[in-house]
């Protein structure tokens, strides 16, 4: 059963991914009873974030809080500033990257969240000390966790 939380700002569990910052890991699968996922993606500039991919079972939603957001979504192109929102049901191609000179911070959300957090913690080991896993490494670490490349 989950009960009411409250992560003050800048606090809590995170993860440090490749040129990424920091995720930090406000909403978990334990948290939500894994009904919800709760994400602050911060982005150095230029940064990459997610290649285009899937989803099979999850739903997942973007808020711009600061920089300049590149998303792709289907077909698409859309550069997404402060306050800008994403929803990208299952199913549907989408990726993002920071294309601006300056940080970026991105709010990512799940639903359902499928341990999303092992996904972004794994992400960390694997990219830990400039380490570049290869394609197979992130395909087979991508799929544990609903997410599969275009």
């Amino acid at each position: 059963m989950s009960v009411p939380l409250y992560v003050p700002a800048g606090e809590g569990e995170f993860v440090n991914i490749r040129d990424t910052k920091r995720t930090y890991l406000k909403l978990t699968t334990p948290d939500s009873d894994g009904e919800f996922g709760f994400f602050e993606h911060h982005m150095a500039p230029e940064a990459s974030g997610a290649a285009p991919h899937i989803h099979k079972q999850s739903t997942e939603m973007f808020y711009v809080v600061k920089g300049e957001i590149e998303f792709t979504i289907g077909d698409r192109k859309v550069v997404g500033e402060p306050g800008a929102f994403a929803y990208v049901p299952k199913g549907e191609p989408h990726g993002f990257t920071n294309r601006g000179n300056e940080d970026a911070t991105l709010l990512i959300m799940f639903y359902p969240i499928y341990n999303r957090e092992d996904y972004f913690r794994g992400l960390g080991r694997l990219t830990a000390n400039g380490r570049n896993p290869s394609l197979e490494e992130l395909q087979e670490h991508m799929a544990k966790y609903d997410q599969f490349m275009v």
